[in-house]
């Protein structure tokens, strides 16, 4: 660089620099400070936390109840013998019951993936094993692209084949 384009660069930089001053200093205050109103008080903060429906608990609070959740306390339900003994002779008589038929309602909306269907069918105690099965055979099957959105009605007596044609359709 020449010393005539340096000293026009650094003049423009001092230009830039001074413009900006000038802006800072002088300019109209745009900016609105808010002044620090009054700190609620903890009680304060409590009530209007509940009032919105949050539940408030203190460090030591939770704590406490993690700790209790970690290590739940099992109290020994002591029956008189007479009580235990009429149980056990009841037991023999009784007959062996049916399996339970549970049913439900399956929601499939946009979005949702066939790892989602099963976790929802295992929740609902459908169908044993987990999600990654399923959404495993739904992939063997090669439906896995045609879930169909809606609502499907589904019970423990249907086979895993059954659930997934009555939920995946070829179109």
């Amino acid at each position: 660089m020449t010393a005539k384009t340096l000293t026009s660069f650094a003049s423009g930089l001092l230009l830039a620099a001074v413009v900006c001053a000038v802006v800072y200093f002088f300019g109209p205050e745009q900016a609105t400070t808010t002044k620090a109103g009054e700190k609620p008080t903890v009680e304060e903060l409590k009530s209007l936390l509940t009032d919105e429906g949050y539940v408030v608990h203190t460090e030591e609070e939770w704590n406490q109840a993690i700790a209790e959740a970690k290590n739940p306390v099992e109290k020994p339900q002591e029956q008189p013998k007479e009580e235990v003994k009429e149980e056990a002779a009841e037991e023999p008589k009784e007959e062996p019951a049916e399996p339970e038929v549970k049913k439900t309602v399956i929601n499939v909306t946009e979005g949702m993936t066939s790892y989602e269907v099963g976790k929802a069918l295992i929740s609902a105690q459908i169908i044993s094993g987990n999600a990654w099965d399923f959404a495993n055979l739904v992939e063997k099957k090669g439906v896995a692209k045609y879930l169909k959105l809606g609502t499907f009605e589904i019970n423990s007596n249907m086979t895993t084949d059954e659930i997934i044609s009555i939920i995946f359709k070829k179109k």
